[in-house]
């Protein structure tokens, strides 16, 4: 009789059990996002979030802050130098021209004795155009000593130039300029992921 009421009971558990009567409800799985290779890990963020100066290094959304130097345009140009667009400096004139980039007053108030280590990644749409990447600085409503740097472009492959300047006045104005000497008529100078960081 009690074994008879045993297997009843064990019975009236694995029914509930199935229909869910008694068992709590279960918290949800949390989601990932994920591919044949595994789960996929947010991005890395940009140079940006490591102490680049330059808000708009990459050109990926617009122009902004940027000048232009010279008889030339600037428009943003596919493709950059991993992805998205670059800023392409073209010239205008027609006769050879130095035309370029410059970011005014990147760094509005760098104190004397400070360093700050500039870099720019650069093509040109034909060889042998010499490129400077110019650090400057101006206070007390004068012009400052200048650190720059010069390479010459192969014309068919990006490369990176860098260039340091450490502040001589004791506050001055740091403006960071990428340009490009005798620029054929036509011609255009790409620049992209500009980065700029205290030393």
């Amino acid at each position: 009789m009690a074994a008879a009421a045993a297997v009843g009971l064990v019975g009236v558990v694995v029914a509930a059990r199935m229909l869910g009567a008694a068992e709590p409800p279960s918290r949800p799985a949390p989601t990932t996002t994920s591919d044949v290779l595994g789960p996929v890990g947010r991005p890395p963020p940009g140079p940006s979030a490591f102490g680049n100066l330059v808000s708009n290094w990459s050109f990926e959304e617009d122009l902004s802050g940027w000048g232009v130097i010279g008889p030339a345009t600037v428009s943003q140009e596919p493709p950059g130098r991993t992805s998205g667009s670059s800023a392409a400096v073209r010239a205008t004139d027609d006769q050879p021209a130095q035309i370029g980039l410059v970011l005014p007053k990147v760094v509005p108030a760098a104190r004397r004795g400070s360093r700050y280590v500039a870099s720019v990644w650069v093509h040109s749409s034909s060889p042998g155009l010499k490129v400077t990447l110019r650090l400057a600085a101006a206070g007390n409503g004068m012009s400052q000593a200048s650190q720059a740097t010069e390479t010459t472009l192969p014309g068919d492959t990006w490369r990176r130039i860098t260039v340091s300047h450490r502040i001589a006045a004791a506050q001055a104005a740091l403006d960071l300029q990428v340009t490009a000497a005798a620029v054929p008529p036509g011609e255009a100078l790409l620049v992209d992921e500009v980065e700029l960081r205290r030393a």
